[in-house]
């Protein structure tokens, strides 16, 4: 549109409904300049040019989405347009933005539309977010054992765990799943760690307190080493058992009449056949010590009497 003049030309006349009016009309296929030149009733001329941009369609580029465990965070990516809006913009960092941070608290298709810098054109995108549900474990409670027993772990899970995995291996020697049974000779600290189709992971431990006591050893009260192959041997049984550090036995005047050390509990060539310098005892009652050390490094001394008899 142009004002002024009594006569106006217009060039180029590609694309305009008239060369000779005041208000041509253009639908340029692509950007253009035009010149105008005005003319007055006394000849007089004045020049002018216009130039029109021509804004083109355009295709907006997202992401293709994500899966994310509930609580995580992913960023939404849109590229192509000169201003972006967002929806749901709830769980958004900021929904005019062309990569938001999304949080969503479920499974969230979001939506973005796109716009030219001229308010022309518009494309319209989803990204669509998965959210998975933490999933949940409890261990158990902490349990207490004696050295050389064994305790089944057997945890509380969620329905959608897919996956699960005990550590340390240490202990372990059979696998139920869930859970485990498990044979500490320590105590120990188990973590099971559960997962779900969207790889979100839980965790939980429990603690076995594996104990050494007097309930670890048997030390019989009399033996008759009489060769007729039963109770000829007295030796110390238990489970949990490391070694016998030190073992001894004493005669009623306290002389020292059989030693051993770092021998094996439960192992009879180990044990006292009732000789002293290789001679047979007559029956008597004598006293024993013993320094036992359990699996677990536990030190326990043992003190009694045993009656060989005949």
């Amino acid at each position: 549109t142009v004002t002024g003049a009594l006569n106006y030309t217009w060039s180029p006349s590609k694309g305009l409904s008239c060369t000779n009016c005041a208000n041509p009309v253009t639908r340029p296929d692509s950007s253009i300049k035009y010149f105008v030149k005005g003319t007055t009733a006394f000849g007089c001329s004045s020049r002018d040019s216009v130039t029109l941009s021509v804004q083109f369609p355009f295709a907006m580029k997202v992401g293709v989405g994500d899966t994310l465990c509930k609580g995580r965070s992913a960023q939404l990516f849109a590229e192509g347009a000169n201003t972006y809006a967002w929806t749901p913009a709830a769980g958004l960092s900021n929904s005019k933005i062309a990569q938001p941070i999304a949080t969503p608290a479920a499974t969230t298709n979001y939506m973005v539309i796109g716009m030219d810098g001229n308010g022309c054109f518009k494309d319209t995108g989803y990204v669509p977010i998965k959210v998975f549900p933490l999933p949940s474990v409890h261990a158990g409670d902490d349990k207490s054992i004696s050295v050389g027993q064994s305790i089944d772990l057997f945890p509380t899970i969620s329905p959608d765990v897919t996956g699960v995995n005990w550590s340390p291996t240490s202990g372990i020697f059979r696998n139920a799943y869930p859970g485990i049974t498990v044979k500490p000779s320590v105590s120990t600290e188990y973590t099971v760690e559960v997962s779900n189709a969207g790889g979100c992971i839980a965790r939980d431990k429990v603690s076995i307190y594996v104990t050494c006591n007097n309930s670890n050893i048997f030390v019989p009260n009399t033996f008759s080493p009489n060769g007729d192959g039963t109770n000829d041997i007295f030796y110390p049984r238990g489970s949990g058992i490391f070694k016998i550090k030190l073992f001894r036995i004493f005669n009623r005047w306290g002389e020292v009449i059989f030693e051993k050390a770092n021998i094996n509990a439960n192992e009879a060539s180990q044990g006292w056949d009732g000789t002293f310098k290789g001679q047979k005892l007559p029956p008597d009652v004598f006293v024993y010590t013993m320094d036992v050390v359990c699996e677990n490094n536990t030190l326990l001394i043992f003190k009694g009497n045993v009656a060989l008899i005949q």
